[in-house]
């Protein structure tokens, strides 16, 4: 059986091969602009083209940005040479692009060019963006065509020449039978009262909310707690979910958060149902989101996943790495035949 090449499919592997500096694990946060290390105004030369430091520079800010921690300079320098590296590939691709002659619709380019811009509450903001990266609408524009460019060659190395078929999955199913162990799942209805209310957050201005937030806390845990009386008295957790939960995507239902495995809510959620039996309900819990109250309706015991309900994740997962496989040797060919120059 041959699995069907979906555009999705395409479009991963363009993000897994042409931005890998995004997974660059930087834990990190940055101590200011002067972190930026020196870089020359040319990192790179492909087949006489050169690479130049703007985006690089740009980049490595936007690392810093999201970083949580001063970064030593063995890792600045890994990440720009990542970058680096990466930039390389997006040259040798469009490179390539008009050595076969590949053009992009302008309707496409417009149109991707239009959504990334309606990201910005307004022009200015937008244009603002465009000075902070050091760049016009015409090089944006630019890249837009070089990354769809890329997606082509991508498409073209990868369709009709994949095939996983169910001998392959079958395999895979079996040599890696431990991955596909369920855990234990808990089924639960809850009461959330939150500091800052649906309502709060909606009208207020989140400084004002965090000057006040003890204040709310206790209040909240006040209210709690009076919820919890009403249960002691008789009261049913469905109903009181309706009337009072905060968590405005299970109120309607009674409070009802569905099944769900220990390791995807908070340590102290899970560990706070791990000690319920069926229709008990557990004293105040306090996670990041507030306070709950939680009643535990049904488990499911750990079991193993039947074949048919992992069969197309393996189909997907099969074929990402064959494809994945076939443009990343694409490229090394590339790389063997240009003359790459680094001067970074």
């Amino acid at each position: 059986m041959r699995v069907k090449k979906m555009q999705f499919l395409f479009i991963a592997l363009g993000v897994l091969l042409l931005s890998g500096f995004r997974e660059v694990n930087t834990d990190l946060r940055p101590e200011g602009i002067n972190q930026i290390p020196s870089i020359p105004d040319v990192v790179a030369r492909v087949n006489g083209s050169d690479i130049l430091a703007q985006r690089i520079k740009f980049q490595f800010k936007q690392v810093l940005k999201n970083a949580r921690a001063p970064m030593t300079s063995p890792q600045k320098d890994k990440i720009i040479r990542k970058v680096i590296d990466q930039e390389v590939v997006r040259e040798l691709m469009h490179q390539e692009a008009q050595r076969l002659k590949l053009t992009i619709d302008s309707n496409v380019i417009d149109t991707e060019f239009k959504a990334l811009k309606s990201a910005y509450k307004n022009e200015d903001e937008f244009k603002k963006a465009l000075l902070q990266r050091g760049i016009v609408e015409d090089d944006l524009k630019k890249a837009i065509e070089v990354d769809a460019q890329a997606q082509m060659i991508i498409k073209q190395q990868v369709q009709g020449k994949v095939e996983i078929d169910d001998a392959d999955v079958q395999k895979y199913f079996h040599e890696n039978n431990e991955n596909f162990l369920r855990p234990a799942a808990f089924r639960v209805s809850h009461i959330l009262i939150m500091p800052f209310s649906p309502e709060m957050i909606k009208n207020t201005k989140i400084e004002d909310l965090q000057d006040r937030k003890e204040e709310l806390r206790q209040k909240a845990k006040e209210k709690i707690l009076g919820i919890q009386k009403e249960l002691k008295n008789g009261a049913k957790i469905a109903d009181l979910a309706k009337k009072y939960s905060h968590d405005e995507s299970t109120a309607q239902n009674g409070g009802d958060l569905g099944f769900f495995y220990a390791d995807g809510v908070e340590k102290v959620f899970a560990d706070a149902v791990s000690k319920l039996e069926v229709g008990e309900v557990s004293d105040v819990v306090e996670t990041t989101f507030g306070f709950h109250l939680i009643e535990l309706t049904e488990t499911k015991p750990s079991e193993y996943a039947p074949f048919e309900d992992m069969k197309e994740a393996i189909q997907k997962h099969l074929f990402m790495k064959d494809a994945s496989n076939r443009v990343a040797d694409y490229i090394t060919d590339l790389r063997k035949k240009a003359e790459i120059e680094i001067f970074y």
